[in-house]
């Protein structure tokens, strides 16, 4: 198998590559070859040669351009092949904009699966053999983030709260205190308690713990939503 692996890091880029070479049957190959690339140009150079690759890893980041989704798109409009190409999102941090990056991937430019940081090179193995084994691979941590965004905007306003009270609910629901509340959403515990009385008031409930049960309920009648 031939493995075109685009990524800005050159060092990590080139010892990943001897790593998955040495280690080949470890992912359930009996032989890889991965071709280390550092730009765009060169991994659209790569992707349309004759024969083509079986596969590309490509650095969402790469030429140190931030252009996300945008990458994987420019580099679908050249893949005439069809090789199957997964996304690397190297700097690891899951936010907002992150997850409608990965939904884009996934939705929009047919990512093939998701691989998310440098550091934990364990579940990027792991990532790294289910992808090649055809299956289409996320990570835990960005299905989840994925998953409490979905659940987000179905539920904007559940029983008439405000987009603030929903934040406060939700982290209610995970039992946190207030001063954790607080602490997250960069608010003054004051705030957090004012918030929290409109939140029981609406929810009819009577304190944290009913207003708790009462929000992880309606997050359960949701996740059955989407799984139907």
């Amino acid at each position: 198998m031939k493995i075109v692996w685009a990524d800005s890091h050159e060092l990590h880029c080139i010892a990943l590559a001897h790593y998955l070479e040495l280690n080949a049957e470890e992912l359930g190959m009996a032989c890889i070859k991965v071709v280390p690339v550092f730009t765009f140009a060169r991994a659209i150079e790569e992707l349309t040669r004759d024969p083509p690759p079986d596969f590309v890893f490509l650095d969402l980041d790469l030429d140190d351009a931030p252009r996300g989704a945008r990458t994987l798109e420019q580099l679908q409009a050249h893949n005439r092949h069809n090789v199957p190409v997964a996304a690397w999102m190297t700097h690891g941090h899951i936010d907002d904009q992150a997850v409608e990056t990965i939904r884009t991937c996934l939705g929009d430019h047919a990512a093939q699966g998701i691989l998310v940081g440098r550091n934990d090179h364990r579940h990027t193995l792991n990532g790294l053999r289910r992808i090649l084994a055809g299956d289409l691979w996320i990570p835990d941590a960005v299905l989840r983030r994925l998953t409490c965004t979905r659940l987000d905007e179905r539920m904007r306003n559940p029983h008439g709260l405000s987009p603030r009270e929903w934040e406060v609910a939700r982290r209610i629901g995970r039992g946190l205190s207030g001063k954790e509340i607080a602490r997250e959403l960069d608010i003054s515990p004051g705030h957090v308690r004012q918030v929290s009385c409109a939140i029981y008031d609406k929810l009819g409930v009577r304190n944290r713990t009913e207003a708790a049960i009462r929000v992880n309920e309606l997050a359960e009648k949701e996740v059955e939503k989407c799984a139907g």
